[in-house]
C-alpha cells in the first residue's frame, strides 16, 4: 500500500534536470542486446552528473507505511567535484534519488557507478543505495520493481550487495554477499523474458553475476536512491547522516526510449 499526501507523491515521485548532449562509451557487455538504438541516438539519456539535469530526471520518494510518510525528511542532492551526492537527514525517515522522466521499451542494458561509506556501529535506523528498474502494469500495485542494493541494516555490523525483486509490496531478495565500503559500478541487463543483474568493484575488469529473474517485458522506468530505511521499519531516529555519490549513468543498449508526456 502507499499513501499520499498534497505536495509529495508516494511511490515514485519526480523532479528534473538540464544538460548537454553527452558521450555514452558501451562497456563490455555481458549479455548481448540485439537491434538497438545507435550510441548516437542513446547518448543525450547519459548522465556524468556534471550538472542537475531537469530533461531526464525527476525527484523519487518511496514510503511504505503511514509512520514513514508522517516523519520523512528529503535528502539532500547536490553535484560535488562530477558527481551527484546525496545525504539524509537526521531525526526522522529520510530519502532521496531520481527517477527518469523516460521509460525503455524492450531489451536494455544500464550501468551506473555508486560510491558508499557505510557508518560503523549500530544505530537506529539503515543505511541503503540502490538501482532499479520499474516494470510498469495497467495498475501500479502490480508494477515489478528489480533491483541491485548495498544496505547495513541497524543491528547489523556487516554490510552486503543484493539483488531481488519487489512484487505486490513484498521483496524478494535473489542474491546477498558481504561487503563493505563500496566503490563501483551496478548493471541491469534485459534481454527478452529475463533480466540479469551484475556489479564490478572499482578496479576490477569482470562482472560479478548476481541473478537472473523473470521480466514481464514491459515499458519500464529507471531509478537510483539512498534511503535511511528499510520497508518493515516503523520508527526511526536516526542519530547520523549517511552520505552516497552516483556517477556516469549509461545506456550501454536500448531497443526503444520513449520520452514522457509530461
Amino acid at each position: 500500500m502507499t499513501y499520499q499526501k498534497p505536495g509529495f507523491i508516494v511511490g515514485i515521485i519526480l523532479i528534473a534536470f538540464s544538460g548537454a548532449l553527452l558521450s555514452c562509451a558501451p562497456g563490455k557487455a555481458p549479455l548481448q542486446i540485439e537491434n538497438s538504438l545507435p550510441q548516437s541516438a542513446l547518448a543525450y539519456y547519459c548522465d556524468p552528473f556534471d550538472k542537475i539535469r531537469e530533461d531526464i530526471w525527476e525527484r523519487a520518494g518511496h514510503v511504505f507505511t503511514a509512520s514513514q510518510l508522517g516523519n520523512i525528511k528529503i535528502a539532500d542532492m547536490t553535484i560535488e567535484d562530477g558527481r551527484l551526492r546525496i545525504d539524509t537527514k537526521t531525526g526522522g525517515f529520510s530519502k532521496g534519488g531520481l527517477v527518469s522522466k523516460f521509460t525503455l521499451r524492450g531489451d536494455f542494458d544500464i550501468q551506473i557507478d555508486l560510491q558508499i561509506d557505510f557508518v560503523a556501529g549500530e544505530f537506529d535506523m539503515d543505511q541503503n543505495l540502490g538501482l532499479g528498474v520499474v516494470e510498469k502494469a495497467k495498475s501500479d500495485s502490480v508494477n515489478r520493481m528489480i533491483s541491485i542494493g548495498l544496505r547495513k541494516t541497524g543491528k547489523n555490523k556487516k554490510s552486503e550487495i543484493f539483488s531481488g525483486y519487489l512484487e505486490w509490496s513484498k521483496y524478494h531478495t535473489r542474491y546477498r554477499h558481504p561487503i563493505g565500503n563500496f566503490t563501483g559500478s551496478v548493471r541491469i541487463v534485459r534481454a527478452g523474458d529475463q533480466v540479469s543483474t551484475f556489479y564490478r568493484k572499482q578496479g576490477q575488469k569482470r562482472w560479478t553475476k548476481m541473478c537472473t529473474l523473470p521480466s514481464t517485458q514491459n515499458d519500464t522506468s529507471i531509478g537510483f536512491a539512498l534511503q535511511n530505511f528499510l520497508m518493515e521499519r516503523y520508527f526511526i531516529t536516526a542519530s547520523r547522516s549517511i552520505t552516497a555519490w552516483i556517477d556516469n549513468f549509461t545506456i550501454n543498449a536500448a531497443q526503444e526510449i520513449i520520452e514522457s508526456e509530461i
